[in-house]
């Protein structure tokens, strides 16, 4: 079975390998160790863990270090550290940082432990990226048991950290402790003892002191940018992930990757809404984990990015066909839109293990034509009904899930507990339904799947609060990825929302 999804997972464009390690996710600054899980109170399927685990990793075997928000309170533990503190000569080991240091390495020698002995890769965010190298230290992992730094872990990866203390050193917040890193085990410090390094960096937003009256989207971000870039390096008027400027990720001998358009953490800059473009997001981890995987020599990794190439697909047939029998080179894709017949199919899979899979259940895979309407609206059958039509007039059942034009999942009925939406076809006066919904749901039948691509105009335009039209997600988390799209993405071509509909009842 593992290989069929393998299979599929390569012809929709994902990293997968056939070798496992332990990971080791090493939370940010503020960060709590929920972020790479169900970050901003999203799905699980969209947290950072999932989309590792979905490239071949073993969930299991997918570590986070314990940190909860609260926990990052105990750096204010180095104004005890005398007179380091107020020297700007503070250690990554003392009061302020040393319980961070403690934890990490004892989650990497449960890793070990539980995976039998494996070297673990560590993935380090944010501020996780230099204590991960202070973690690491002098290559001597525990003195007092004769355990050496490599037979422990095997790889280091950054996202977004900073390896550089500002230009005035006296500004640096860690009051010494990231220039004592940086002193002590400088650049791929354990490079020649076989320990690999990677430094991720975005390269997105630029920052500038633009008028705050500007509540712009852009302009927020770009201030919020700039402010943070001064803090980081002492220059604010440069590019990079919206919180750490580019050239103060790039640690010096690892292997340094520059990914453009990708931001910080979970959230885009500046506001508390969900961004589906960072480091460790479903459409951007394999502009970097093949890179990774090749160098750590990890089994045989094969990845199809967004955007270099394209995959021809001759229908839904053809596609399923090279599923079932991969071979080692598999075409790639030119636009999100020519891959959409095949993740009409294949992402329902990619929540494996999720009773969002209940409603594919039984779903012969069909090759139908997606229909395109005046209005912008698409529609494309999955499974044909044999039941009741929808048409005008009609009370319909439905079951749903809701994602974003590239396939992340918003939300479902499966996750509010199976509960149906019920609305009336047609009907303009009550109008349960989001436009688009109502207009692409007619001609199905009763027991089919239909996938509907609804442009945002014809979406969520009212009413997200007030709970109608529909259907609406009750939480917080997908309330917040609708309005990331309706407030900021409106007007970006291709943006759109998808619901898989499967009609239950039409009477």
């Amino acid at each position: 079975m593992r290989n069929v999804l393998n299979a599929l997972f390569v012809c929709i464009g994902l990293t997968v390998i056939d070798a496992y390690c332990p990971i080791v996710i090493c939370p940010g600054f503020g960060n709590d160790s929920i972020d790479y899980d169900t970050p901003l109170e999203q799905a699980q399927e969209v947290g950072f863990k999932s989309v590792l685990a979905r490239r071949g990793f073993d969930p299991d075997r997918i570590y986070t270090v314990p940190i909860k928000r609260s926990d990052w309170i105990r750096v204010a533990g180095g104004l005890l550290d005398i007179p380091n503190f107020y020297t700007g000569n503070a250690l990554p080991s003392g009061l302020g940082y040393g319980w961070y240091l403690e934890r990490l390495k004892e989650t990497v020698d449960a890793a070990h432990e539980e995976s039998g002995g494996e070297k673990v890769i560590l993935m380090a965010h944010s501020a996780g990226g230099w204590l991960a190298r202070a973690a690491l230290g002098d290559g001597t992992w525990c003195d007092e048991r004769g355990i050496m730094t490599n037979e422990r872990v095997r790889g280091l990866v950054t996202m977004g950290a900073i390896h550089k203390v500002p230009d005035d050193e006296a500004s640096c917040v860690t009051r010494g402790a990231l220039k004592n890193t940086d002193l002590r085990y400088p650049g791929a410090f354990l490079k020649d003892k076989g320990i690999k390094y990677f430094s991720v960096g975005g390269a997105a937003i630029l920052g500038e002191m633009v008028d705050k009256e500007d509540q712009n989207f852009r302009a927020r971000a770009s201030r919020v940018a700039y402010n943070s870039y001064v803090a980081v390096s002492g220059k604010g008027d440069q590019v990079g992930d919206g919180v750490v400027p580019f050239a103060w990720t790039q640690l010096d001998g690892a292997n340094q990757i520059r990914l453009d358009g990708v931001v910080h953490s979970i959230n885009e800059a500046g506001t508390a809404l969900p961004t589906d473009r960072w480091y460790g997001s479903e459409g951007v981890i394999d502009q970097w984990l093949p890179i990774v995987l090749k160098d750590l020599q990890l089994g045989n990794s094969i990845s199809a990015s967004a955007g270099n190439g394209a995959l021809e697909l001759a229908g839904i047939k053809e596609w399923i066909t090279k599923m079932m029998n991969p071979t080692p080179e598999v075409s790639r894709r030119t636009a999100v839109k020519d891959v959409l017949s095949a993740i009409a199919v294949g992402a329902p899979l990619l929540v494996a293990g999720s009773s969002a899979n209940a409603m594919y259940e039984n779903a012969p895979l069909v090759d139908t034509p997606r229909v395109v309407l005046e209005s912008g609206v698409s529609a494309q059958d999955l499974r044909i009904g044999d039941g009741d039509e929808v048409n005008q007039g009609r009370r319909v059942n439905i079951q749903w899930s809701l994602k974003r034009s590239n396939g992340y999942i918003i939300d479902s009925s499966a996750n509010n507990d199976g509960v149906p939406f019920i609305f009336i076809v047609g009907d303009k006066k009550g109008q349960r339904a989001i436009p688009g919904l109502d207009e692409g749901i007619r001609g199905m039948r009763v027991g089919g799947i239909r996938r509907i691509v609804i442009p945002p105009s014809l979406s969520f335009v009212e009413g997200l609060e007030e709970g109608r039209p529909g259907p609406i997600p009750l939480g917080f988390g997908p309330k917040q990825r609708i309005k990331r799209v309706m407030e900021n993405r409106m007007d970006v071509p291709d943006e759109s929302f998808m619901i898989d509909v499967k009609a239950t009842r039409a009477q």
